[in-house]
């Protein structure tokens, strides 16, 4: 009986099952039984499980076929949509990359800064960085963008404003150089924000007008010197007038 019931147990087990039938047969009968008792309990349990399992399945979806298929489904278009999100990303790429060469083939500059009074570029055309004598768009940017003024009281009025507005077009200011140079510049600048209303950069078209600004000038002189020959031709024909009626 000893050998029969041994069987599937390992060495030690063995052993100890000898010893114990050695010492109390009676008692060594009881512990198989209970162990068995126990090892069919722990049977049943699983099986009651599997069953109430298999149970819940086809109340919520008919069959276990029926989830499966559902399981394929979700897994199949959760791999579709990662693909189509991954075609749309490279699409977004490509758009980003001929927007940039776009704005990189404008005459007049583009630029992106930091939305406050003290901020650096974030982002510039070749245009731009030309106007102001650096070689390339990655040479200016994360240069201060108060560098560029000769007064920052401009800076100051032009985020003021487009804080509050949103928008300034035409702004002109006497702005510098990298190697010291003055010149005037005329601008369109947009204060972009957030969903919660929050400044985030400030971006714009600015160009060159120091020709148009020099034009100008020179307008205004010549205006002002035909007024001041008009004057003095008013007050020449007054005398004239005066001495005729002597």
């Amino acid at each position: 009986m000893g050998d029969g019931n041994a069987k599937g147990f390992s060495v030690n087990a063995k052993t100890i099952i000898l010893i114990l039938l050695f010492l109390n047969v009676g008692f060594t009968i009881k512990m198989i039984k209970k162990y068995q008792n126990t090892k069919d309990a722990g049977y049943v349990r699983e099986q009651t499980f599997k069953d109430q399992m298999e149970k819940r399945v086809q109340r919520a979806f008919g069959s276990a076929e029926e989830l499966n298929r559902i399981v394929e489904d979700a897994t199949r278009q959760k791999e579709e949509a990662e693909r189509v999100a991954e075609a749309l990303k490279d699409q977004l790429q490509k758009s980003e990359s001929q927007k940039k060469q776009l704005l990189n083939s404008l005459k007049e500059g583009v630029y992106q800064c930091d939305p406050g009074v003290e901020g650096v570029f974030t982002w510039v055309n070749q245009a731009c960085a030309e106007m102001f004598g650096y070689k390339s768009p990655e040479e200016m940017i994360g240069t201060k963008v108060e560098d560029i003024y000769v007064n920052i009281e401009d800076r100051r009025r032009l985020v003021e404003r487009l804080e509050k507005d949103g928008f300034w077009r035409n702004f002109v200011s006497f702005c510098r150089k990298k190697n010291g140079v003055r010149f005037y510049t005329e601008r369109t600048s947009n204060m972009a924000k957030d969903e919660n209303g929050k400044p985030i950069r400030i971006e714009g078209i600015i160009r060159d007008i120091t020709e148009r600004k020099k034009l100008e000038e020179e307008l205004q002189r010549n205006i002002k010197k035909l007024e001041k020959n008009l004057e003095a031709s008013k007050k020449e024909i007054t005398t004239l007038k005066n001495q005729r009626k002597r």
